[in-house]
């Protein structure tokens, strides 16, 4: 009752007013039109520090900084057009020249019968929550990604300039906008989040989710590809999903065009290695042809010189005799060079078998370390329990030997060969750019020496056969040839690194095999005469190889049956009326194939036996490369005791 009757007690409302100005505890002070103070309450006072006597009729400049006077009059300008400016955040000057940050609110002053007499002001300190705020607001601001907070009810409750570019959307727009209306998932199959309440589904917006791909929804429609990091904080008011929202349109466009440039890359890398070895298959076919008929012309060469180095030495004519051994040993070298064409086209037949390649090495060593000299050192790294790979052991013994004088060669003052096997597992993506290699699991050997090195024209050649950079004289040109088709031909893949003045390493992958090693069987002797002698039918189409066999054969008392192709051979076999104990044929002839002339004549004489000549027979007798198991042959180009051991076995089975 007694506030009522102090109340009731003034004079005027007036009195009222400013007795509320009086004991407000915020600042309140009021400008005229020309900016000078002009009231001036003891909030303010306790505030700014300065007394009414001391302020009132002061320009309000001596409150604001230097470089803020005309924005503090164009804000009152605006005022004064009817406007209201609530929770401005600045500073003003204290009396003893501190700053002080504050929080304010200015409005028109207008007398009754609206006149603008200036403006009113309320200010209070700014506290330290409203500092951290706008602290925090200052910070969002600055953020170079958009962001949002969204209440539990799914609503966006803050946001930052970089949001309503992002979005389109102007602040006010923003806020209280529904947080699944902005994004959404960037599979158009995925569920849509809700984010409301405890049951939100923890996708978009899962507090400690990692960054989640987005689309991002314009005001225009549009979207636009983001990357969304959330964290959660407390307020009074409840969690605020804190989202910053990342425009990731410029990175998925630099990821695809890395893409783009890989895949072009990789299509390229896969285009030109598909384009080496097709030229290399292309060289293989050419040289297994070249080497059958070349090996049917040394069996004929080799041959007749040991016919003329036996007529000769029975004659007593030393010096014939010693002519007719330079000739076979001519012959030999030139077997020796078609095998080698037939290992590069991998056309020659092998014999692999399951073999642990640590053992190969260690058998060869000694052998290479007399091949590569003293000055050059041999450092041979073998890891243990490594598994057994399919090969023909002569075959990786040639590939060693090749590799070390190649290596040797590059080396002529000296250095380092190392030899080094390990087990290495291949995935799709080694394997992608090599056309002989499938994933899977291989022993890896490496080759690697200290010598010259090759430039990149020499190293995309360098399997090429009869390519070399030898002088003249120096080398054939199929030594690497022949490595490259002795690995590819076992399944595996040779790789060559090199630079000039470097050094080279030729990595190989052999498939790997759970079969245990198995030794080889000891090759058979050149009987010294023959125990049975039988009849035999020979088909051959070279004339000269036809009469090399004939008398061979005949030589040592078989009975020949002679034949130039499949038909012919057919037809003596149905007239002869004597039994027939062997059919010697060809592999490779015109009419019809030697396998396919065993088979008839398996159906006339099922009791024959059957031995083929070739130095070429893969491509009708052979899986990969490997003999048949019922297969018996005798290689091209044969010697006189190489075809008499070879016939006698037969015969004898």
């Amino acid at each position: 009752m007694g506030g009522s009757r102090a109340i009731s007690g003034l004079s005027e409302q007036g009195d009222l007013l400013r007795c509320i100005v009086r004991s407000a505890h915020d600042a309140i002070y009021t400008v005229g039109r020309d900016f000078t103070i002009l009231t001036w309450n003891p909030a303010a006072e306790a505030l700014l520090g300065y007394p009414p006597e001391e302020i009132v009729g002061r320009s309000l400049d001596v409150l604001v900084a230097p470089d803020r006077h005309a924005d503090q009059r164009e804000m009152f300008s605006l005022l004064g057009a009817g406007g209201r400016l609530e929770r401005l955040r600045t500073r003003r000057r204290h009396r003893d020249g501190r700053w002080i940050a504050v929080t304010l609110s200015m409005s028109p002053l207008a007398s009754d019968d609206g006149e603008l007499l200036g403006f009113t002001v309320m200010a209070r300190a700014t506290s330290a929550r409203e500092r951290i705020e706008a602290n925090l607001q200052a910070l969002l601001e600055a953020a170079p990604d958009a962001f949002v907070g969204v209440g539990d009810d799914g609503r966006v409750m803050l946001s930052n300039t970089q949001a309503e570019l992002l979005f389109g959307l102007t602040r006010n727009g923003l806020i209280g906008r529904k947080v699944d209306a902005l994004l959404s998932p960037t599979l158009p199959d995925d569920p849509a989040p809700t984010l409301n309440g405890e049951e939100s589904p923890a996708e978009l917006l899962a507090p400690g989710a990692p960054p989640t791909p987005t689309l991002a929804h314009r005001l225009d429609g549009s979207t636009v590809p983001v990357e969304v990091s959330m964290s959660v904080l407390p307020t009074e008011q409840g969690r605020v999903r804190c989202a910053v929202i990342r425009d990731i349109t410029e990175r998925i466009r630099a990821d695809d065009r890395f893409r783009q440039l890989q895949a072009e890359a990789d299509r390229a890398r896969v285009e030109a290695q598909l384009q080496r070895t097709q030229r290399l298959e292309g060289l293989g076919q050419l040289a297994g042809g070249v080497a059958h008929d070349f090996n049917n012309l040394i069996a004929v060469i080799a041959n007749y010189a040991t016919f003329i180095a036996e007529a000769a030495a029975d004659a007593g004519l030393t010096e014939i005799a010693g002519d007719a051994e330079q000739i076979s040993k001519a012959a030999q070298r030139g077997a020796d060079l078609t095998h080698q064409l037939l290992a590069f086209a991998r056309r020659e037949v092998i014999r692999p078998r399951p073999l642990n390649l640590n053992d190969v090495v260690t058998d060869i060593e000694q052998m290479l370390r007399r091949s590569i000299g003293e000055h050059i050192t041999l450092d041979v790294r073998l890891a243990g329990n490594i598994p057994s790979v399919t090969a023909d052991p002569g075959q990786i013994d040639q590939v060693l030997v090749n590799l070390a004088v190649n290596a040797r060669d590059a080396m002529p003052r000296g250095g380092a060969l190392t030899i080094e096997t390990e087990l290495q597992d291949v995935d799709e993506n080694y394997a992608a750019g090599r056309p002989h290699l499938n994933p899977g699991r291989y022993v890896r050997m490496r080759v690697s020496d200290t010598g010259t090195g090759m430039p990149p024209e020499v190293i995309e050649r360098a399997f090429e056969p009869f390519y070399t950079t030898k002088p003249a004289g120096q080398g054939t040109g199929l030594g690497l040839a022949t490595v490259y088709g002795i690995v590819t031909a076992a399944g595996g893949d040779l790789n060559v690194y090199s630079e000039p003045g470097m050094g080279t390493t030729f990595t190989i992958l052999l498939p790997t095999t759970d079969a245990a090693p198995v030794d080889t069987e000891a090759p058979a002797e050149s009987p010294d005469d023959v125990h049975r002698h039988g009849t035999i039918l020979a088909v051959e189409d070279e004339p000269a190889l036809r009469d090399v066999l004939l008398r061979i054969l005949t030589g040592v008392g078989h009975q020949v049956l002679i034949a130039p192709d499949g038909p012919s051979a057919l037809a003596l076999a149905e007239a002869h009326e004597g039994p027939i104990d062997l059919l010697l044929t060809d592999v490779v002839m015109p009419h019809m194939l030697g396998k396919d002339l065993a088979e008839r004549f398996a159906e006339i004489r099922p009791d024959s036996a059957v031995l083929f000549m070739s130095g070429y027979a893969r491509p009708v007798l052979a899986s990969q490369g490997t003999l048949d198991p019922d297969v018996t042959l005798v290689e091209k180009p044969f010697s006189k005791a190489q075809l008499l051991t070879a016939v006698q076995k037969s015969l004898e089975r």
